[in-house]
């Protein structure tokens, strides 16, 4: 069986299957990734659309953070605890190294951690939040899980880790991240506040569903690649069994 896969015509088609099937798999994987972004983009757009309304009509705090939480608009009003600000490390945004700067805000429902901006290195002085009552409006995110590594020196930590938070700061803590756009002074939005020193960081990108129709393109791809493999098989196992020799029939046994 093997000689015959030697032959020039074999190894010809050997080589003609070898690169059908890398191409099937080839623009399957394309069409996989072409549904990954268009269910990308899907979901952002669908995000984007939805009303700003203030996170207690969003969620509550100890609610578990939902799917359709990630990058929605919301406001929040509340007052900063500026003295157990943390310092999130090993951050980077647009090529730069640094630190992302999250403080609690203090509200009538519970406390919410908020992403105020980010800060290139590790600065020794973290910026002050304003003073006051301040409204927040930004996007929802979830927490992070924790990170190894040693201890390091306050008031620096490696992750935005809730499970961690809920037992170090006093009140009900919320179940999300505000990734704050912007911030005003009293309960409105009315009168911005300049984020002095700390650049905003955009919403993540969000974990889509696959745009279900260039999935299965995909999948299509991947068939066609398994049904060229049989049918090489198919085509072999016919040119080697019209190949083998009829066995003689023995004597004294009729034909």
């Amino acid at each position: 069986m093997f000689r015959r896969l030697l032959t020039p015509r074999w190894v010809g088609m050997l080589a003609a299957l070898l690169v059908v099937v890398a191409a099937c798999v080839l623009l399957g994987l394309w069409q996989l990734g072409v549904a990954r972004d268009s269910g990308r983009k899907e979901v952002v757009a669908a995000a984007s659309t939805l009303e700003r309304a203030p996170l207690q009509q969003v969620t509550g705090p100890h609610s578990a953070f939902r799917g359709e939480y990630s990058n929605r608009p919301v406001t929040v009003t509340g007052t900063y605890a500026a003295a157990r600000t943390l310092l999130v490390v090993d951050r980077r945004l647009d090529g730069r190294v640094g630190s992302w700067v999250v403080t609690p805000l203090e509200t009538q429902g519970g406390t919410v951690p908020v992403l105020r901006g980010f800060v290139d290195g590790t600065p020794t002085e973290v910026p002050e939040p304003p003073s006051g009552t301040v409204t927040v409006t930004g996007t929802l995110g979830p927490g992070e899980s924790p990170k190894p590594g040693g201890p390091l020196p306050a008031p620096q930590v490696r992750s935005v880790d809730l499970a961690a938070l809920v037992n170090e700061w006093p009140g009900d803590l919320y179940n999300v991240v505000v990734l704050a756009s912007a911030e005003s002074a009293g309960p409105d939005t009315g009168n911005p506040l300049s984020p002095a020193g700390l650049t905003r960081v955009p919403p993540p990108e969000l974990d889509a569903p696959l745009n279900l129709r260039n999935a299965a393109y995909a999948v299509q791809w991947w068939v066609f690649g398994i049904f060229a493999i049989w049918m090489w098989w198919k085509m072999f196992r016919a040119e080697q069994q019209a190949g083998e020799p009829v066995a003689a029939p023995r004597e004294g046994v009729p034909t």
